[in-house]
């Protein structure tokens, strides 16, 4: 347990890993279960003594010490001994906002050492045996021998989903640039098409044996074009919850948090786009948007150059330092 410079301490935790042996519901073959935040009730960054509310997930076992940094929590321990997680896993790429680059550099030479690669991989053989010990669970889903038509009715429902994303890609773009007067027809076509998506959306969404992370992505997305904030919101928390490490939906959650205003949880969830893939180019330039917004310029500034470095023809990340050339204030 290393103190930084700043006087914090710091643990490593794997106690939200359920132990092997314990029964619980139905999951694939070489799946472990852990608890992780629920996004929906709850996002981080936790305070002291704050209540986190949490929810059961199931992912594969990790099959590396990398890979495992995902799953191991960061834990701050107070004086009186009283522990808290942050909501940061070992794998944070980012100091976060309130330590300092002592505290961070500090942190990452402890995170490289032998003691934590050991803590890691002890921590994959625990997702292992608890694997193991789950194909003797009542629950237990052995996948070669699910449902043959279970099966083909869950891969033609995910590619239904993805027929329906190229679709939501293409409308965002042409609804984006908006429509001339002779484009009435177009505009009500697309408006018709978008009502029919979300039914469909929502019928197999209603079914738990089709109820995918990337079929509430795609609902969220349905519904933000369909001018419905609080749906779109709720979807895209509902597909970080099934699949809290893939960066799409936390861009989302980014751009519908910031169109409602609420641009303080639009910089949360920008910074956990960043955290997953610090390489993205629109992680960063939705974080110089979310901060521009929040009238913090300089912080604004310095993302929107990263995303630039990453992509220089980033529109987001332009059209902010253009704002800031200019001295617009948040709008």
């Amino acid at each position: 347990m290393p103190q930084l410079p700043s006087g914090r301490r710091m643990a490593v935790g794997r106690m939200h890993i359920l132990k092997p042996g314990t029964q619980w519901f139905a999951c694939p073959e070489g799946h472990f279960w852990y608890q992780t935040p629920d996004l929906a009730i709850n996002a981080p960054p936790f305070q002291r003594d704050q209540t986190v509310i949490c929810d059961f997930v199931h992912a594969p076992v990790p099959r590396s010490v990398e890979e495992m940094a995902r799953y191991i929590n960061i834990i701050e321990v107070f004086s009186d001994e009283r522990i808290q997680i942050t909501g940061l896993q070992l794998d944070c790429a980012k100091r976060p906002p309130d330590w300092s680059e002592a505290d961070w550099a500090a942190f990452k030479e402890w995170r490289d050492s032998e003691s934590i690669r050991a803590f890691v991989k002890e921590s994959i053989e625990m997702c292992r045996e608890q694997a193991e010990a789950n194909r003797s669970s009542p629950g237990f889903v052995k996948l070669e021998q699910a449902s043959v038509a279970r099966d083909r009715r869950r891969e033609a429902a995910l590619g239904q989903i993805m027929q329906f994303g190229g679709e939501l890609a293409r409308f965002d773009g042409e609804l984006g640039d908006g429509f001339e007067e002779h484009e009435r027809e177009k505009a009500a076509r697309i408006f018709v098409r978008l009502l029919e998506i979300e039914r469909s959306l929502s019928a197999l969404l209603d079914d738990p044996a089709t109820s995918f992370a990337e079929g509430w992505h795609a609902y969220g997305l349905a519904t933000r074009l369909l001018r419905k904030p609080d749906a779109a919101e709720r979807a895209f928390l509902e597909s970080i919850r099934l699949a809290p490490f893939d960066q799409s939906s936390w861009l989302e959650l980014t751009r519908i948090r910031g169109e409602r205003g609420n641009f303080t949880g639009s910089e949360v969830a920008a910074r956990r786009a960043v955290e997953l893939d610090g390489k993205s180019a629109p992680a960063w330039s939705n974080l110089a948007m979310a901060l521009l917004l929040l009238d913090r310029r300089d912080e604004a500034r310095d993302a929107a150059t990263r995303g630039l470095a990453i992509d220089e023809a980033d529109p987001v990340a332009r059209n902010v330092l253009g704002l800031l050339e200019r001295g617009v204030g948040p709008m």
